[in-house]
């Protein structure tokens, strides 16, 4: 059993996909197994797969539903902990080093993300400063937003697995977020790395450029239902809170308040 299980889906990414593959098997840290899930690609992209010879690659072909290949690596997974990369992404040459030792000093936390630096043409290169450290009351953090940086993130398998978390096809485009929503209400402890162990490349392809709209909407939904549940789980200790909850519901519904 090797200690990280590498979960990288592609679809068409013929482009940067020998990028995100040599800065993963160029890692400091060996001891993982990569599994790659070709998401039904029409272009080069199996060939160069094929490519490479590397005994920890593991290429799982799968027909075109992007949430279905991501699950299905996600469950292929033995590694005590789930990386989650993308390829279009370049990892830092320690970026496996540094999330494993932090997670195996640190046992309560569930999901370890990191910084990120971005890049891409006509880009200037900068550092996206997520919150940092554990993050306290991720429930209240999430009611404000997605402040995980998904392709950044180490989790623990056996987790996942004690609570049959996958991510949910209802929310595609913005799949990330309702899983930390999820891991959030099982209990799970959240902690972010301050330093930009990924490289994030923007660009035109990406589905955050091509599905902002989707995206958007879908994150709107996934806030509300952040609230309802920090509402309904606090009905009890604070009722008052709850009446209140309802009168802005009901306010907004005759479009006096905004959400």
């Amino acid at each position: 059993m090797c200690k990280i299980s590498i979960v990288m889906p592609v679809y068409n990414g013929e482009m940067f996909v020998k990028d995100a593959i040599e800065s993963t098997l160029q890692q400091s840290f060996d001891d993982f197994e990569f599994i790659i899930v070709d998401d039904g690609s029409t272009d080069k992209t199996l060939s160069i797969i094929r490519s490479y010879k590397d005994k920890r690659i593991k290429l799982i072909e799968n027909k075109h539903d992007f949430i279905g290949s991501l699950n299905l690596g996600m469950n292929t997974a033995q590694g005590t902990y789930i990386a989650r990369m993308d390829a279009d992404d370049v990892m830092h040459i320690d970026r496996l080093k540094i999330q494993y030792a932090i997670m195996e000093e640190n046992p309560t936390i569930t999901v370890c993300g990191t910084w990120m630096k971005c890049f891409g043409e006509n880009i200037q290169p900068a550092i996206s400063r997520a919150p940092s450290g554990l993050i306290e009351t991720p429930l209240l953090k999430l009611t404000m937003g997605c402040f995980m940086s998904h392709p950044t993130v180490m989790i623990r398998t056996d987790f996942l697995r004690k609570h049959g978390l996958m991510y949910d096809k209802n929310y595609v485009y913005a799949e990330d977020f309702k899983f930390w929503l999820e891991i959030a209400k099982k209990g799970g402890v959240f902690y972010v790395e301050p330093q930009p162990l990924m490289f994030y490349r923007i660009s035109d392809q990406q589905v955050s450029t091509q599905k902002r709209e989707e995206q958007t909407a879908k994150t709107k939904i996934i806030i509300q239902q952040a609230i309802d549940y920090l509402v309904e789980k606090n009905e009890e200790e604070y009722p008052e809170l709850f009446v209140v909850f309802q009168g802005l519901n009901k306010l907004q519904e005759k479009e006096l308040i905004t959400t």
